[in-house]
């Protein structure tokens, strides 16, 4: 039984002096504060070792009580754990611990040791002898370890003393403890005060939770009835509801797929167009004008400014390396799409569906989004009016009307078109795309008045965006009939003052298609802040900025493909100039005007 307990009280013993090693290797290149016993001074140092009963401290100094230093004759100090009064710490190691990091694997590996040769003894002497043994390899290896580690703030405090120490009883001493951030020591706390814990259970107990909130209900006057909670309860309270209860409305069907109220009847082909009656159509067309005419406010959008450019303007784009992109006329473009019909038997037909398939592209994914109109959204698609004019351009406005019908946009065609005023035919082209249109469904009229009814409709989509196929390249506002004339220029007056954004065909309606002026009315221009050019840019969208119709940076231009091939541009020596590979991963090229 002896010999049982002395071995349980030797091993305690190891256990305790491991503990307060590896406490004591976190301390190695502190700077620190020594208080001798006997000759009340104080030493300041780095710690160098750690032994069993003593320390050493590496350039030693001895701080005097005015607070002023005098030198130690050695480099390096041992002070015995015995003399040592108190300890601070006046600074932390650096971030480097390898030093550190050394002696705790020496630690461990000593502490297996001790684990073998206890396992191994069976006298109480041998024990003796083998601990006295590993004592004296733990000296020898502490003095072989240094450390060059630096302190920059911390604190804590210990008392050096033999292993059998940790056994006894520790007076509390006064630690002194850093600011790590101010760099400001703060008051001295004993160290039993840091154990302390909040009982937060003793406190909570303090607090009378029940008195507190009777007092809150006896000091409440308010009426039950008068309360938030109150307002929306529901005192008749039904179990059985009638069948005509509890039923949820059906959403007003706003009438767009319904084509009754469409009348095609002056939107005929000219080979079947009934003789003009000019006296009874003219107060006719004025009346459908009256409601939209209400609704005008001039504007000179267009109105002719002093140049802000340069004398003359370019189109670059970043396609094409930043090179300048060259113009065409309205001759120029007229070739080419001659030449795409006689020599490569592109008729109109194939080129328009090129053009309003990529057009429909750009207004989709680039103007308004994609996002509009996609699968997962459940609000109404936007509403895209086109206002179509008998030429070119109209019928590229109608092919791209089909093609956004079917890619789910809302479309209304207004057609410039009526067989009681008009006095040309219709357009071929024009003809066949409005077939094709209004077969699909899609809706479309060329009565103003009509136009006004389905745009006011609250129960429809609003009106979101415009594109102008009035002109074009090969039509001018005022080559158009008396009446005719009178329409568009209401169309345009109506246009700039909705602020709905306007892309237009070619060129702006309103002004020259060559020159890219306007001879007559400079408020007869259309808005616009969209221009697309299809196939070739024309030169007159420079003439805008040159001669003052617009600034830059309002307009933004683009270039459309339509589906031109290249060896067009090498059967004629005017065109050489626009050989080049003109569209690559997409159908439409942004150009920038400089």
């Amino acid at each position: 039984m002896y010999l049982l307990g002395t071995l349980l009280q030797q091993d305690i013993i190891l256990s305790l002096y491991y503990i307060n090693q590896t406490t004591m290797s976190q301390f190695y290149g502190y700077t620190v504060d020594i208080t001798l016993k006997d000759k009340d001074e104080t030493i300041r140092g780095i710690i160098e070792k750690i032994g069993d009963k003593e320390i050493t401290l590496r350039n030693p100094v001895n701080v005097k009580k005015d607070g002023s230093y005098a030198k130690v004759d050695s480099s390096q100090l041992n002070i015995s754990s015995s003399t040592i009064a108190d300890l601070d710490v006046i600074e932390l190691a650096k971030n480097d611990n390898k030093y550190i990091k050394k002696q705790m694997k020496l630690l461990k590996n000593k502490d297996q040791s001790q684990s073998r040769s206890q396992s191994n003894s069976e006298p109480l002497q041998q024990s003796e002898s083998s601990q006295s043994k590993e004592k004296e390899k733990r000296g020898k290896s502490n003095k072989k370890k240094n450390t060059n580690n630096r302190l920059t703030s911390t604190s804590t405090s210990t008392s050096f003393g033999d292993s059998d120490s940790c056994l006894s009883p520790k007076n509390d001493l006064d630690v002194r403890y850093v600011d790590v951030y101010n760099e400001k020591p703060s008051q001295k706390k004993k160290k039993s005060d840091l154990m302390d814990e909040f009982d937060f259970a003793a406190n909570l107990q303090k607090f009378d939770k029940k008195s507190v909130f009777e007092d809150i209900s006896n000091n409440d006057h308010i009426d039950e009835s008068n309360r938030l909670v109150s307002i929306n309860r529901n005192d008749n309270k039904k179990e059985k509801y009638g069948i005509d209860e509890m039923v949820l409305k059906k959403n007003k069907h706003d009438g767009w797929d319904n084509n009754d109220n469409f009348d095609y009847s002056n939107v005929i082909n000219g080979s079947n167009k009934a003789k003009k009656n000019t006296s009874s159509d003219t107060s006719q067309g004025n009346d459908s004008n009256i409601s939209l005419q209400s609704r005008a406010v001039s504007t000179a959008s267009y109105e002719r400014k002093p140049s802000l450019t340069p004398s003359f303007a370019q189109f670059f784009s970043s396609i094409y390396d930043e090179s300048p992109v060259p113009t065409c006329s309205t001759l120029q473009i007229s070739d080419v799409f001659t030449l795409c019909k006689t020599k490569f038997e592109l008729t109109d037909q194939i080129l328009n569906e090129n053009a309003g398939n990529n057009l429909s592209d750009l207004v989709v994914n680039k103007i308004i989004g994609g996002f509009r109109i996609a699968l997962k959204n459940h609000n109404e698609a936007p509403l895209v009016l086109l206002l179509v004019g008998n030429n070119k351009a109209g019928s590229v406005a109608l092919t791209t009307a089909r093609h956004l019908f079917n890619k789910g946009m809302k479309t209304m065609v207004y057609l410039l078109y009526n067989t009681k005023i008009s006095q040309d035919e219709l357009f071929d082209e024009v003809d066949d795309e409005l077939k094709r249109y209004s077969k699909i469904g899609g809706k479309m009229t060329n009565s103003i008045e009509q136009l006004e009814q389905y745009l006011n409709n609250p129960d429809g989509s609003p009106l979101e965006f415009i594109i102008d196929g009035l002109q074009g390249f090969d039509t001018d506002i005022n080559d158009y009939g008396e009446q005719e004339s009178a329409e568009a220029n209401k169309l345009i007056h109506w246009c700039n003052s909705s602020k709905v954004p306007v892309l237009s065909l070619d060129i702006p309606s309103g002004l020259n298609p060559s020159s890219g002026t306007n001879d007559s009315d400079e408020s007869l221009v259309v808005n616009s802040r969209f221009v697309a050019s299809i196939g070739l840019p024309l030169s007159s969208n420079l003439n805008m900025y040159k001669f003052g119709y617009c600034e830059k940076g309002r307009v933004t231009h683009y270039l459309v493909d339509a589906g031109i091939p290249r060896r067009v541009y090498t059967m004629k020596g005017g065109l050489r100039k626009f050989d080049r590979r003109w569209f690559a991963e997409s159908g439409s090229v942004e150009l920038k005007v400089v």
